[in-house]
């Protein structure tokens, strides 16, 4: 049996199946013979549970136009993926045949309004429409066929040895009567030989049918292969991003509610000693104290900073124009802000847009010489779009290694775009496009 394809690997479309010899008595002695007379077997108990499967389907589309059924569509379609998976691992356990496994869009897991057209429009769903159209009669060929020729044969090879037992010590078997040993033992040949050569063929020939419509329906197109495991790595990446920025919250609260305010307290039992000292202690203590209360407050400062580089809490409390006003007004010149995002973006979204316009009105202080600059975002539907300009000097290059490129890794890190124009004498505008969600 042939491997199927590593995780790690750009796995192939199909993979097997495992081949029957052509030979019909080595066949019989061979494992893979006896698992396709497993798989025809078993076609009738998977063309009913793709019926089913189907039928709970079809139901919820007829119920699409009294609205209840707009609610099914996606768990029916669900429920045909699972018996489709299903059928995949019978194929894999008794043929050998490993076939790439497609899957539901990623808008299937979102808001209705997305998800039911993006199912209904899935290509790999109405294939596996398809199959299971086509395996219910073909299965019930297959089974009918093999289970019948397979149990007459057997039945009969044995006939020597039991037709004397049966009414009138006799057995009738097409035109022939069966009545003494040399008749009996002639279709007990024949009976061998159908067990022995034409079944094994016949088997052959009509796995090969089963494989031949999962090898069409059941498999993933390569080109879509690749498109989906394009789809994976972005949803894994966004993953990524949204995990990167909780961690970054929680390294932010657990400062501000846990080394912050020791910090707070700390510097306030200070001042208490300090107070109660005043007139009492060595003057050189008093310095050592209010000292060590100067440090206090310097490293709160700190992790107030450190914090507001993490995470700032007002981002989450009330959102991107609180904290870029905030931002604004410790800037050493004027900046305007502008924010109008209704409704809100996910904190993923809004924590790289705080951290854009925060990066870039570093980079105008640092570097640009500017008199003022401006900060505008707007959302427009799924869309939110960020704006940063300044009167500078211009002349910023993002392949110079500046704070531009580590704008430009954060914003592509959710597939967004950024541009800059920047000419010699200014101005500068930093545009940022990203996805915001529904």
């Amino acid at each position: 049996m042939q491997t199927p394809p590593g995780p790690a690997t750009d796995p192939p479309t199909v993979v097997g199946p495992d081949r029957i010899s052509g030979f019909p008595l080595r066949a019989v002695v061979s494992g893979r013979l006896w698992k396709a007379y497993a798989h025809l077997t078993l076609d009738a108990v998977y063309g009913t549970l793709g019926l089913a499967a189907l039928l709970i389907f079809f139901g919820a589309l007829l119920l699409v136009p009294f609205g209840v059924g707009l609610f099914l569509v996606v768990p029916a379609a669900r429920v045909l993926f699972w018996c489709s998976a299903a059928e995949r691992r019978r194929y894999a356990a008794t043929c050998g045949l490993y076939v790439a496994e497609p899957r539901l869009p990623a808008a299937a897991n979102g808001p209705l309004r997305k998800a039911l057209p993006a199912v209904l429009g899935n290509w790999a769903l109405w294939r596996q429409v398809g199959y299971f159209l086509l395996l219910i009669p073909i299965a019930c060929a297959t089974s009918a066929t093999i289970v019948v020729t397979f149990a007459v044969s057997a039945t009969l090879a044995a006939l020597p040895v039991y037709f004397r037992h049966l009414a009138n010590g006799r057995a009738t078997v097409g035109p022939l009567t069966v009545k003494d040993n040399r008749t009996a033992f002639m279709v007990c040949v024949l009976a061998l030989f159908v067990l022995l050569v034409i079944v094994p063929t016949l088997a052959r020939m009509l796995r090969g049918i089963d494989v031949l419509l999962a090898r069409t329906l059941l498999v993933r197109p390569r080109g879509k292969a690749m498109a989906e495991r394009v789809e994976e790595l972005t949803e894994s990446r966004a993953r990524v991003v949204d995990a990167a920025e909780a961690e970054r919250r929680r390294i932010e609260r657990d400062l501000h509610d846990g080394a912050q305010q020791r910090l707070v307290a700390m510097s306030m039992t200070l001042g208490r000693l300090n107070s109660r000292l005043k007139n009492t202690a060595d003057p050189d203590m008093l310095a050592l104290i209010d000292e060590a209360r100067q440090d206090a407050k310097l490293a709160i400062g700190e992790i107030r900073d450190l914090t507001r580089g993490l995470h700032p809490p007002v981002l989450t409390d009330r959102g991107l124009d609180a904290a870029l006003s905030a931002v604004a007004a410790r800037q050493p010149m004027p900046v305007t802000v502008d924010v109008q995002v209704s409704p809100r973006p996910p904190i993923t979204i809004e924590a790289i847009a705080y951290f854009v316009v925060t990066e870039a009105l570093t980079n105008v202080t640092k570097h640009a010489q500017a008199h003022r600059a401006e900060v505008g975002i707007r959302r427009i539907g799924d869309r939110l779009w960020i704006r940063v300009t300044d009167d500078g000097r211009g002349g910023a290059d993002p392949t110079r290694g500046t704070g531009l490129t580590g704008l430009a890794d954060r914003v592509s890190g959710v597939d967004g775009t950024l541009r800059v124009s920047s000419p010699v004498g200014g101005p500068t505008v930093i545009e940022v496009e990203l996805a915001c969600g529904s």
